[in-house]
């Protein structure tokens, strides 16, 4: 396996074409999650369009090697011991997003949260809930893969990119726009999202505005260090209210803490690690479930160092 890692990374530099992609070797974690925890990545690479990432994928599997996908790094929580595994990050042309009359085409490297606000200034409604969402949109899919968030509601389609196939739009048609939907049939075994388009509707800019702030406090920014929801809303309740009423606002493990400002929001200081913010989930699971009988799923993306992802 070392010697097709070798392999790998001599043909990826042959593979360079107008700089892309761009190719960082002991790559510090922490500069690129939103919790700033995380040991050193063997290799990330940065793409800047839909075929940078197809020629890198094709290499991939050329060489019967796995790879992980970072976005905003918001939802990713990295082992202390670093990711053995190849990162893959999306930036330049597949951060953008397109807004038109019916909703947005955004690049799955696209914050959420900015792609919600811009849509929202047009007079688009159907984001408001994700103002204070720090995921990427690739992020968001594949957490609407896993029936979180609530995404599913408003994805019209996805391409995903495959090694050796063109790239797929895979139509998802209508949805119910629930906050808590089934997981959406869509296969991402060895594919990487590279953009969505989301069907929105026109509204008033009042209406709109009432839901954004209802989603969440208004001053409310994700500084460094920080990223939300800690957790997905249950089918008919929220997160965040199980939480307060439980008691979990400022709840902390080690260096990481439940924000008191918000309470589906975690926090990490400089000290944190990741097994700090594994123990807190565990803890205001298990306080929430003895307070409301209610069991919450972590809405934290937790992987080993080869990028296999567990449950805390």
């Amino acid at each position: 396996m070392q010697e097709a890692f070798r392999s790998f990374k001599r043909h990826l530099r042959d593979l360079r074409e107008g700089g892309e992609p761009e190719i960082h070797e002991r790559v510090d974690l922490r500069a690129w999650t939103a919790l700033g925890i995380g040991g050193q990545a063997d290799l990330l690479i940065r793409c800047r369009t839909g075929d940078g990432v197809q020629r890198v994928i094709d290499l991939f599997a050329a060489h019967g090697l796995g790879w992980i996908v970072f976005g905003a790094g918001s939802r990713l929580v990295p082992p202390d011991r670093g990711l053995r595994i190849p990162v893959l990050n999306l930036s330049g042309n597949l951060g953008l997003w397109e807004l038109d009359l019916e909703g947005v085409v955004a690049g799955a490297g696209a914050n959420l949260a900015q792609v919600c606000r811009a849509a929202a200034r047009t007079g688009l409604s159907g984001m408001e809930r994700f103002t204070i969402n720090s995921d990427s949109v690739g992020g968001a899919v594949q957490a609407a893969v896993s029936g979180h968030l609530g995404l599913g509601g408003i994805l019209d389609w996805v391409d995903v990119s495959r090694p050796g196939l063109p790239v797929q739009r895979v139509r998802l048609g209508e949805r119910r726009q629930d906050r808590r939907e089934a997981p959406l049939d869509l296969d991402l075994d060895r594919r990487v999202i590279l953009r969505a388009r989301l069907q929105l509707a026109g509204d008033g800019l009042s209406a709109i505005k009432a839901r954004i702030e209802e989603a969440g406090p208004k001053r409310l920014r994700h500084q460094p260090r920080s990223t939300a929801p800690f957790f997905a809303d249950p089918e008919g309740e929220r997160a965040a209210r199980l939480m307060q009423n439980a008691g979990c606002s400022g709840m902390a493990a080690g260096g990481a803490r439940v924000s008191e400002r918000s309470p589906n929001q975690v926090q990490a200081s400089r000290t944190a690690r990741t097994e700090h913010v594994a123990e807190l989930c565990r803890r205001v699971r298990q306080r929430v479930f003895e307070d409301s009988g209610t069991t919450l799923e972590c809405a934290l993306r937790f992987v080993d160092e080869e990028g296999r992802a567990f449950v805390p």
